[in-house]
């Protein structure tokens, strides 16, 4: 019985292990982590995007940037570079929920395929870094985003509504 119940909980440990380590081999969106680097004067986010994968020479600017772009749609992260002592500003998604994507694919699915994505993308130069990291690269770089042109577009296409909308 005790075998059983240790071989049990093995299996459960380590399976999602396993559904964890599918990532950007099999053609599924890169792994990736977002952190904020700062806001521009032109109303644009910069954001450290840092994409981990087993062979660095296949992350792209591309990716790089349709990272940011996903991120700064569909997930929070924080900024401490502008903060002050000890503090970290919170940024949220523009969408606000992570669900949006699957609820909006019509739309977001071209949109990244496509690469409409990049009408609000710049890399900045300079910034791509590769480090190794056990048996993995991690691959980053500093992207500014036009998060003021892209919410504005979203809004023109009905999927974000307006502050005043809701009274």
């Amino acid at each position: 019985m005790k075998k059983l119940l240790t071989l049990v909980l093995a299996a459960a440990i380590l399976s999602p292990m396993a559904v964890l380590a599918k990532k950007n081999d099999e053609g599924l969106a890169p792994q990736y982590q977002l952190e904020g680097a700062g806001v521009t004067s032109q109303n644009a986010q910069q954001v450290l995007v840092t994409i981990v994968t087993k062979k660095k020479d296949k992350v792209k600017e591309d990716d790089l940037e349709r990272a940011a772009v996903h991120g700064i749609l569909f997930r929070d992260y924080d900024d401490a570079t502008n903060s002050g002592f000890g503090s970290v500003a919170s940024h949220k998604s523009i969408m606000g929920s992570p669900t949006a994507e699957a609820e909006y694919v019509d739309f977001f699915e071209p949109f990244f395929k496509n690469g409409d994505y990049r009408k609000y993308v710049q890399l900045v130069d300079n910034s791509r870094r590769v480090v190794k990291c056990g048996k993995e690269w991690k691959v980053s770089a500093v992207v500014r985003v036009n998060t003021a042109a892209l919410r504005k577009d979203l809004k023109k296409q009905g999927m974000i509504k307006d502050l005043g909308s809701g009274w």
